[in-house]
């Protein structure tokens, strides 16, 4: 069964939203026959193994070596012929060179139709982005051309048993041999990908230490660790002593393997330091925040696909009588999308997936044009990039994964049965609340390194341009809209006093008091943007609709558009932004409360269990 991909709401967002072929040069038809050709990758190759990917597994064998579901390696060999895997690369490295906004449509519908795939996929072009960048002309011609091919692929090593969160805890040791070359000692855990049998070759990126270097992640250097070196020729065949010990037993994405990996167990792994000592931590940042935007898209591309299963089936069950008919409720039985809260479950789903999906490719828009710029511009471009990712890291997933269960709620029992699939979204996307960062450190990381570090020069930028919004907007099509804007304009004052209250707290030492708002400060300034986006998306479908005639009045649009599907699109914009604002909006009330509020039983509470 194919993903129901929303490719009109994707368009919608990257031609009359973003403009974006006008903002990176790249007209709309190549745009157009790109997303095409993903949307039928998908279906064919994807969308047909997820299910049993989901069932079957991932298998590891006696001499550590492990085997993908059913229909993987085609998929990753497909993909590898297509070209896919050198999306966002140079040209002359052998990539496409596609816009960042681009590649983040092309992400959600690889992840929608199989979220276990694209961990393969993404994480490779992550370490190929970061070599591109960071290493030696050698290091790319040796390591990040194959990986831009997907020829082989790429991992990202840091994760140990006492050192999650805490990454400066690592015990990973790097061994000088000569010039480059380090033997590397040590184990890492929850390792995305670290063994299988798609590639000849995989490429791990290994945070460790050499000797010396002091304690914490400042003594921390980054390393190319293969799991085969290369022979005279070039070719990958001599072992490197990297051994998979295991792989975890997990809740969702099973098709994606998770590993424990041994490095020179025996004294025989190599590894090649990249760029300078000591600056492993500044590196692999490149890996991670990339990673982390694309772990957002993880939450709203199965948000997306939940909401379509969810739709579909709400049209279909006939189940109960319309409350409307009052005492005859056993009469005329209707199918369950016209029960009110049915209603309101899907269009919160709905609301909240194309939220996000404007907030995620807004942010692919922001990183092409720090590519693009020069200077002060290309300075103001990063910062806001940088300001974004948390967000949509911890965002899009936590929000994401609501609307995958809210989408299940709709097919009451029957969600929670295999067969209708949206079970399984709901156990995929859990896991994105939680890697790349758990949620709370992006909450930490907003608050304290890209609000207070900056004294809210971005966040103050970005509330004033709601303002202009709001200011510009009053009146315009037919003041339809004006009182989501008061609310919107509402909200926005709101955020600034919560980010005056926060950082009035840190700037007198109390850090602790601030952090136990940065979680509920995080979803303030999403919900905030999810606001701001989709009433951006609302006057643009409300100039459209009076240009093809519509109705003022809600009510009669309905009847209007029919079964007219442009009509309907539009239209379906306006009340989804009016949901969102007076609807989910309304949540930063209580948000704002926890974030102001001077309780601090959390930190007071005696630590001992109740009894």
């Amino acid at each position: 069964m194919a993903a129901p991909l929303q490719l009109r709401d994707m368009r919608f967002v990257l031609y009359e939203q973003l403009k974006a072929p006008e903002a990176v040069g790249l007209d709309e038809d190549t745009m157009d026959a790109l997303i095409d050709a993903g949307a039928t990758f998908a279906a064919e190759f994807l969308a047909p193994i997820n299910a049993e990917g989901d069932r079957v597994g991932c298998t590891r064998h006696e001499d550590g070596t492990v085997t993908t579901p059913p229909g993987y390696r085609r998929a990753l060999d497909r993909w590898r012929e297509d070209g896919w895997g050198g999306m966002p690369h140079p040209e002359e490295l052998g990539g496409q060179g596609l816009p960042q906004v681009l590649v983040s449509a092309m992400d959600e519908m690889v992840i929608g139709s199989c979220c276990a795939f694209h961990n393969y996929t993404g994480l490779t072009r992550a370490c190929a982005n970061m070599l591109v960048r960071r290493g030696s002309p050698e290091q790319i011609e040796t390591w990040a051309k194959p990986l831009i091919s997907a020829e082989w692929q790429g991992t990202m090593c840091l994760t140990e048993a006492d050192a999650g969160s805490d990454v400066g805890a690592s015990r990973t040791r790097a061994v000088p041999i000569e010039g480059d070359r380090y033997r590397i000692e040590g184990e890492k855990v929850f390792i995305t990908s670290g063994e299988h049998d798609m590639a000849e070759n995989i490429v791990h990126i290994v945070l460790a230490r050499v000797d010396g270097d002091g304690p914490g992640v400042k003594g921390l250097s980054i390393f190319i660790v293969p799991k085969f070196r290369l022979d005279a020729d070039g070719k990958p065949t001599i072992p490197n002593d990297v051994f998979c010990a295991g792989i975890e037993e997990k809740m969702g994405i099973h098709g994606s393997v998770t590993t424990t990996l041994k490095f020179g167990e025996n004294g025989g792994c190599e590894g090649y330091l990249i760029g300078e000592r000591k600056q492993g931590i500044q590196i692999m940042f490149d890996i991670m925040n990339e990673e982390r935007i694309v772990v957002g898209q993880q939450g709203q591309a199965l948000a997306a696909t939940a909401y379509g299963l969810a739709l579909k089936y709400a049209k279909e069950r006939i189940q109960g009588s319309s409350i409307e008919k009052g005492k005859s409720i056993t009469q005329e039985k209707v199918p369950i999308i016209v029960h009110p809260d049915v209603r309101r479950m899907l269009l919160t789903a709905k609301a909240q997936g194309e939220a996000c999906r404007a907030l995620l490719y807004k942010t692919g828009l922001v990183l092409d044009r720090e590519r693009l710029a020069e200077g002060e511009e290309r300075a103001r471009h990063a910062a806001l990039a940088a300001f974004l990712t948390p967000i949509c890291k911890a965002y899009g997933s936590e929000v994401g994964f609501q609307a995958c269960s809210t989408a299940m709620q709709v097919f009451g029992g029957y969600g929670y049965i295999t067969e209708y699939g949206v079970e399984q979204l709901v156990r995929d996307a859990r896991i994105a609340c939680v890697y790349e960062g758990t949620n709370g450190i992006q909450a930490i990381d907003l608050l304290f390194r890209k609000v207070a570090r900056d004294r809210g020069a971005v966040l103050q930028a970005v509330l004033g341009e709601i303002g202009s919004f709001v200011q510009e907007r009053r009146g315009a099509a037919g003041g339809a809209l004006d009182a989501e804007l008061e609310v919107l304009a509402a909200r926005a004052a709101q955020v600034g006093d919560v980010a005056q209250t926060l950082g009035g707290r840190i700037a007198q030492g109390d850090l602790a008091g601030a952090a136990l708002g940065a979680t509920p400060f995080l979803k303030l300034v999403g919900n905030l943007l999810g606001g701001y986006l989709l009433l951006e998306q609302a006057f643009i479908a409300e100039d459209e609709l009076a240009g093809l005639g519509a109705p003022e009045a809600s009510a009669e649009r309905r009847a209007w558009a029919g079964e007219d599907e442009e009509k309907a699109f539009y239209a379906a914009k306006v009340e989804t932004a009016r949901f969102f604002v007076h609807q989910l909006l309304s949540e930063n009330d209580w948000l704002a409360a926890q974030c102001s509020t001077a309780d601090r039983s959390a930190l007071d509470a005696a630590l001992e269990p109740l009894s």
